[in-house]
């Protein structure tokens, strides 16, 4: 991909540019200045491209995937699982001054978007990036979010939820020293764990079924491959969750009641265990917990399950099996305190008593709306401008009977405030960038604009609704 000079000095962090941010959303007031001079210590080269792959079952199917390069850094910035169509695990520190340069041979256009990481607009993903066939994009960022589960994933308008469908994806892990001090569970006893479905055909290979409810699949895979049980030592565990589906939310539990200890959401620890019997797990969202199976006889099954999403509605499914080995785990310890974990004062934001309402409705001839807009390019309404350094409340009402789970770009932000509907369950606790509003809800967020200027987006995580249109930009000036 070719740049003007003034396109290439505009790029900030591309090449040897520079950029400033100050005050990140979660974290005391920094500023950190990426000099002109300064080198990457990660270089990772990602590749997208078709490939054959058997995930478990006998048959070679056509997916789209994300090849990884390792250029410079640590062996273990890139992990791969055999088998598998997702894309390499990237995992790096907070403070890792990162370059990524994608390439795309894919047969139409394409970008990569870092969802969750606090990075520049053109670091981000924005669909006004993508670029062509046989071209190239190059990310530069330093890495400024704390500990977390991350994910990256494909973002050109109309296409995101057909070539996600395809196998784009992968975690993007982040480790910082407050986390390290906690010694949670590691090595083996550390899982990572991305849910999808996805329907095949009786040849054995994907289909793509597009409706005004989202894409749903008949087949459940677990990172990438049709392995449904693991086995696990017994021990205490720390277990990531991803719902990297187009549009299947979840009602997870697990097995006779057990109770799961929540550790972590979209944006790193809580401050401390939250105890859950079962939460709506939406698409994009992510589930950090912990689970002690020496408390297990040798040859136990413990289940990961959906339950109803309406209760008498339904039958529940199990996800995922877990079988318990007669093999003692390593000691951890669940720590009293996770991490220093401060709320945003309401009183910090602009408009605390006049909340911006963003009304979630379908829109003749637009398809699913924000406010009755679709999505446009280079379009901003009045409150899509905002000024860098403000906090705001945004209020996302459903009056509909679809669930919506709203990705807002850019810093994390706190639930403030849920008026639910008839359902309740969801995941409104510790930093988020992706918030479940069910049929019915109001859900005030609180979130900081203060670490970089420029367009991003805010949209609709059931994939297909953000295609139909269910996306808008905001511009922070």
């Amino acid at each position: 991909m070719s740049f003007s000079r003034r396109e290439f000095l505009n790029k900030g962090l591309l090449g040897v540019g520079a950029t400033i941010c100050s005050s990140n959303s979660w974290a005391s007031a920094t500023t950190k200045l990426f000099l002109k001079n300064d080198e990457p210590n990660i270089i990772i080269k990602l590749t997208a491209k078709q490939q054959l792959i058997d995930v478990g079952e006998g048959i070679k199917t056509k997916f789209w995937s994300y090849t990884g390069e390792l250029i410079k850094g640590p062996k273990k910035t890139l992990q791969t699982t055999n088998g598998s169509y997702l894309g390499p695990t990237i995992e790096v520190r907070s403070g890792d001054k990162v370059r990524i340069i994608f390439k795309n041979e894919l047969p139409e256009p394409s970008i990569i978007h870092w969802h969750g990481l606090d990075v520049s607009h053109e670091n981000d993903g924005h669909p006004h990036n993508v670029i062509e066939t046989d071209q190239t994009y190059q990310y530069d960022f330093v890495v400024e979010n704390r500990a977390g589960t991350y994910w990256y994933h494909p973002h050109p308008h109309g296409r995101t939820g057909f070539q996600v469908y395809q196998g784009l994806a992968g975690l993007f892990v982040v480790r910082d020293k407050e986390e390290e001090k906690l010694n949670l569970p590691s090595g083996d006893q550390e899982l990572n764990l991305v849910f999808q479905d996805r329907y095949f055909n009786e040849e054995g290979q994907l289909e793509y079924r597009r409706s005004m409810m989202g894409a749903f699949g008949n087949k459940l895979f677990i990172n990438g491959t049709s392995q449904k049980k693991f086995n696990v030592k017994q021990g205490l565990y720390r277990i990531r969750l991803l719902n990297g589906c187009n549009a299947r939310i979840f009602n997870i539990a697990i097995n006779n009641g057990q109770e799961i200890k929540q550790i972590g959401s979209d944006g790193g620890l809580l401050e401390r265990i939250n105890k859950l019997d079962r939460f709506y797990f939406a698409p994009a969202e992510r589930f950090e917990f912990l689970f002690d199976f020496s408390k297990f006889l040798p040859g136990d099954i413990i289940k990961i399950e959906s339950l109803p999403l309406v209760e008498g509605r339904g039958t529940k499914y199990t996800i995922m099996e877990f079988e318990v080995s007669d093999e003692a785990g390593v000691v951890f310890k669940e720590p009293l305190k996770l991490s220093n974990f401060t709320k945003i004062d309401p009183n910090e934001a602009i408009n605390l008593n006049s909340p911006k309402l963003f009304e979630l409705i379908p829109k003749r001839g637009v398809g699913w709306t924000i406010n009755g807009n679709g999505y446009e390019a280079d379009r901003y309404e009045k409150y899509e401008i905002i000024k860098f350094g403000d906090t705001e409340v945004w209020e996302f009402y459903n009056p509909t009977g679809m669930p919506h789970p709203m990705h807002i770009h850019g810093t994390q932000f706190q639930v403030l405030k849920r008026y639910s509907g008839r359902l309740q369950g969801c995941l409104d606790h510790g930093w988020k960038d992706t918030v479940l509003v069910l049929p019915g809800d109001r859900v005030q967020v609180i979130k900081r604009f203060n670490t970089y200027k420029g367009t991003f987006i805010y949209h609709c995580h059931n994939l297909e609704h953000e295609d139909m249109s269910m996306m808008r930009n905001f511009k922070i000036i």
